[in-house]
């Protein structure tokens, strides 16, 4: 699995051995990121189909897929084909975290997103859909999670 920090930051790279449970992990100018992206990423990150976590400045995507236009980046891209990924607004100053495009091609996914996102997301912090265009994915979601705001 790897882990991209985004344009100031670098991947880590975590290769699972078959063997035994232990892992490799190698590093490179690592800086400290705010602890609500570790929290998400690595709740993100134990979802066995998605692949790959970015982190931006400000926000965080993931995916099962990257795009080959040359970034890398975490396919987010709502109605394709193939893909489970989501996209995440992070406001640390006002401790809010807004979900800005969700996609899932595969059954109960969606789902385990955002029960990922809101298990990791400390209780002082606020978990909010603006726009939805989901056809009742949200309503569903919120009432299972009553943390999560729909505006």
């Amino acid at each position: 699995m790897s882990v991209y920090l985004g344009r100031y930051y670098t991947f880590i790279t975590i290769s699972f051995c078959d063997t035994n449970a232990d892992y490799d992990l190698q590093r490179k100018n690592i800086q400290k990121v705010h602890l609500i992206y570790q929290l998400i990423s690595e709740e993100l990150s134990n979802i066995d189909r998605l692949k790959y976590v970015k982190i931006y400045n400000g926000r965080i995507k993931a995916s099962n897929m990257l795009s080959q236009n040359g970034k890398k980046e975490p396919i987010t891209k709502i109605g394709e084909e193939n893909i489970i990924g989501v996209e995440l607004l992070i406001d640390i100053p006002n401790k809010i975290i807004q979900f800005y495009s969700i996609t899932s091609s595969v059954k109960g996914y969606g789902d385990k997103m955002v029960s990922a996102i809101i298990s990791s997301t400390p209780k002082d912090w606020e978990i909010v859909v603006v726009i939805d265009w989901s056809l009742g994915f949200w309503q569903v979601m919120a009432e299972r999670y009553p943390r999560l705001e729909i505006f």
